[in-house]
């Protein structure tokens, strides 16, 4: 920056009565110098000075030189103006830097004959002051730095306690911006009932005392904060000027030692009360500290302890497990901890006790281990009790693992804890077929309700159950099973899951079964013998009569026909009622069921032609004879063909099967026609139930009952739009006839 400044009078005046440098030019490095404008050019024509010298000047290469040639390019520009102007007239002063030095130089013109001859000059260092007020600057950065970067809140009051300067700290801790704080006192930051107290405070820093109080304040927002604070008086040429002040925030600390008392407190009060025995053993001392259940489990007092022990070993462990007790005790030393280890403790009488043990280590303020703590319950009792359980689930386990009964134990989500081997037996699975299945899945659809509502019941009363379900057989039936389910009740009273006994119910349904369907027979034929002779007789007459009308009527003979038709079918029903109550001789000879069975074919061959049906008859190569009544059997055979016959009103074809298994021979019907649900299946056979539109019924059961009487067996496998298999099982060795 160039100024104007006092010109130099004339020429050869002397130059230090030129005022502004005459005082800085004796205590400073100075240089002088001319110059002189010669052909347009501005040269040097005199310089001296030991500024000359620190610039890095020679006088051989700057007198009679240009400006261009002796000053970089920037610095030349700017001296030919300035000196252009000098030589104009103007006195100048300006600040410049050479060679890293700066300096203040100031410029005249200098008059001949009234005319500017030349331009006089010189220049002072000014590298101190520069240092100086450098110095100053970064001095007063640094403490705005401090001020504004410090986390605690930094202040300055005046006398009358008003904020002279504050950081932002101190804005976020009292809630208030910078000017705001500015413009007011302590005052309306102090609480009510702090306010005396916090003047006098002040107060006692206004007099030289410099201390740290604690206190709350209000905040902007009306929130309270606990805060530390220190004031300091401010002195200045022995003189206090006001106050400063350094807060901290502190409420979330003493909130947390707040919460740390009330944790230690019931920390010791757990440790008091705790039915486990606690001990704390130091290892610098070996002091111990053991709380009133440790007396009470092992007799001895903490003072008996801390009088006997020489090292962090104390007296209740067993010599036989003391090596055992040191190598825990190393773990812990390193940092480790040890959990639930079931270990041998005494008690002072010297009574061995079952413990589960648990070591933990304390650390100092320096990280080191410097105790250890360890927590030992009795569980004596508890492994007695283990005991005898292990020794009861061993026997119970025997007997689960050979009975024929089902046993089982299922959580309540349907899960399967355990099942007996006897599962093989009932169910052809192996028990290892349950692993991460639901047992519901094993039940008849149609069960699963019935079975779901037993167990809410077993769970709402805590008391056993039983129900009826049927379970999936490997080879794919249903066995019906009579189960009983008893609740297992945990240490909360709340069922967790229950015992199953399973018992199959199969055999005795289906002796129940064969009893309902005898008592049928037995009423039937109670009925038959009762009204069979008495419907026959009319009968007769009746047909005796209306053939002779037949043969005197001219007309509607038709219907003559139909109703002659008609008690013919009454005769035939009549006749099947006789034929279940009557027995009838059983005559038992040696049959080849196949020239049976061809026969039976050739008499029905007709029909099936007629509802284009096909019939395909294959039987083993080697079949024995079987003892049967021939016509009895052939008769079934009539019944099973004919029904197979007329389940395919459209057509179709029945496969017969003729086979040997064990001591049996099988006879198999297989048609392909619409098939019978599942839940007909049980009540075929019994006297008057039919699938057919004009079937009686009769059929059937009578083909039951001589079936039944070889001591034989008809099973039935039907599936719905697939067909149905009629399987006649008669035994080849002769038997007394179970009718007579």
């Amino acid at each position: 920056m160039v100024h104007n400044a006092p010109a130099i009078p004339a020429a050869g005046e002397n130059i230090w009565r030129f005022s502004p440098f005459k005082t800085g030019i004796s205590r400073q490095k100075s240089m002088t110098f001319r110059f002189i404008k010669q052909d347009e050019e501005i040269i040097m024509t005199e310089s001296q000075g030991e500024l000359f010298d620190m610039f890095g000047l020679k006088q051989e290469n700057v007198l009679q030189k240009r400006i261009e040639d002796i000053f970089p390019p920037e610095m030349a520009v700017f001296k030919r103006e300035v000196y252009e102007r000098a030589l104009k007239g103007e006195s100048l002063t300006y600040e410049s830097k050479l060679n890293g030095i700066p300096f203040l130089a100031a410029i005249g013109p200098i008059y001949k004959d009234g005319v500017v001859s030349e331009v006089y000059g010189f220049c002072v260092d000014l590298s101190e002051r520069v240092q100086v007020e450098t110095q100053l600057a970064e001095s007063e950065q640094r403490f705005r730095s401090l001020m504004d970067h410090n986390i605690d809140a930094l202040f300055s009051l005046d006398l009358d306690g008003k904020f002279t300067t504050v950081n932002k700290a101190c804005t976020d801790l009292t809630g208030y911006s910078e000017t705001e704080l500015l413009s007011m006192t302590f005052d309306p930051l102090m609480m009510p009932e702090r306010k005396t107290i916090a003047i006098d405070q002040f107060n006692d820093a206004l007099k030289g005392n410099s201390k740290m109080h604690e206190t709350r304040i209000r905040q902007k927002n009306g929130e309270i904060r606990q805060i530390t604070f220190t004031l300091t008086p401010i002195i200045v040429l022995n003189k206090i000027h006001g106050v400063f002040g350094i807060a901290k925030d502190v409420t979330a600390k003493r909130e947390a030692e707040k919460e740390l008392r009330e944790t230690k407190d019931l920390l010791e009060s757990v440790i008091y009360h705790s039915s486990d025995a606690i001990s704390v053993v130091h290892l610098t001392n070996y002091s111990v500290k053991v709380n009133p259940a440790f007396e009470l489990i092992y007799g001895w007092s903490q003072s008996e302890l801390n009088n006997n022990l020489s090292s962090h070993m104390l007296p209740i462990v067993p010599e036989d497990k003391a090596a055992e007790s040191e190598r825990l005790m190393t773990i812990v030393k390193h940092g480790g901890y040890v959990k639930g280890v079931e270990t041998i403790r005494l008690t002072k009488s010297g009574k061995r006790l079952n413990v589960s043990l648990s070591l933990s280590p304390i650390y100092g303020e320096n990280g080191d281990v410097v105790a250890l703590s360890a927590i030992s319950r009795d569980i004596t009792e508890k492994k007695l009790k283990e005991k005898a359980l292990k020794e009861s689930e061993e026997k119970y386990r025997i007997i689960a693992e050979n009975t024929t009964d089902l046993i089982g134990v299922v959580d309540l989500q349907g899960d399967v804890k355990y099942f007996s081997p006897s599962n093989r037996l009932l169910l052809g699975f192996d028990p290892s077929i349950y692993d991460g299945k639901k047992i519901q899945g094993f039940f008849h659809s149609d069960d699963r309700p019935k079975v779901k509502f037993a167990i809410n019941e077993m769970v709402q009363t805590l008391k056993p159950v039983k129900f009826e379900v049927r379970c999936k057989h490997a080879h794919g039936h249903w066995v019906t099973l009579e189960a009983n389910a008893t609740p297992i009740i945990n240490d909360l009273g709340q069922p967790e899951s229950c015992v199953v006994v399973a018992r199959d119910l199969t055999e005795r349904k289906q002796t129940e079964e064969m009893l309902r369907k005898s008592d049928k027979l037995s009423v039937l034929g109670q009925l038959a013998a009762g009204v069979a002779h008495e419907i026959r007789n009319p009968l007769t007459s009746i047909r005796g009569f209306l053939q002779l009308l037949q043969s005197k009527a001219s007309e509607d003979k038709d219907y003559y026909e139909i109703m002659l038709s008609e008690i013919d079918r009454i005769n035939s029903i009549v006749g099947e009622f006789m034929l279940l109550a009557k027995p009838q001789a059983m005559n038992f000879t040696k049959t080849d069921l196949r020239d049976l069975l061809r026969h039976v074919i050739s008499i029905l061959d007709t029909q099936a032609i007629l509802t284009n049906v096909q019939i395909y008859f294959e039987s083993e190569p080697e079949l024995p004879e079987i003892w049967c009544v021939d016509n009895q059997i052939k008769q079934v055979f009539v019944n099973m063909l004919k029904n197979a016959i007329e389940a395919m009103p459209t057509g179709g074809s029945v496969h017969i099967h003729l086979r040997k298994q064990e001591n049996h021979v099988i006879a198999s019907f297989i048609d392909h026609g619409c098939g019978i649900p599942e839940e007909r299946l049980a009540t075929l056979g019994e006297p008057f139930y039919t699938t057919k539109e004009k079937g009686t019924g009769l059929g059937l059961m009578i083909c039951y009952k001589i079936v039944e009487n070889h001591h034989g067996k008809i099973l039935i496998d039907s599936k719905i739009d697939e067909g149905t298999t009629f399987s006649i099982m008669l035994p080849i060795h002769k038997n007394k006839p179970v009718s007579q």
